[in-house]
């Protein structure tokens, strides 16, 4: 079986993206299709930066209880 497809493609800082759809789709579709892959590519986003903000968070907590310990066996020894 044979398809005609269409594509688009941009270069950016050295790296190409492809949209490959096919040939008859109308161009409300081809946004819709567009818009889906940006919630989806924003999704991933949404999940890092919570992914570093809760490891940020991990640290502060790591070296504020760090801090606490240091004070108690300054505390014992004086």
């Amino acid at each position: 079986m044979h398809k005609s497809i269409s594509q688009l493609e941009i270069n950016i800082q050295e790296k190409t993206g492809r949209f490959l759809c096919d040939a008859d789709t109308t161009v409300t579709i081809v946004k819709e299709m567009l818009f889906q892959f940006q919630k989806y590519v924003g999704q991933i986003e949404d999940q890092a930066i919570a992914q570093q903000t809760q490891l940020e968070s991990d640290k502060k907590i790591a070296a504020s209880e760090s801090s606490i310990k240091e004070e108690d066996k300054i505390e014992s020894i004086g």
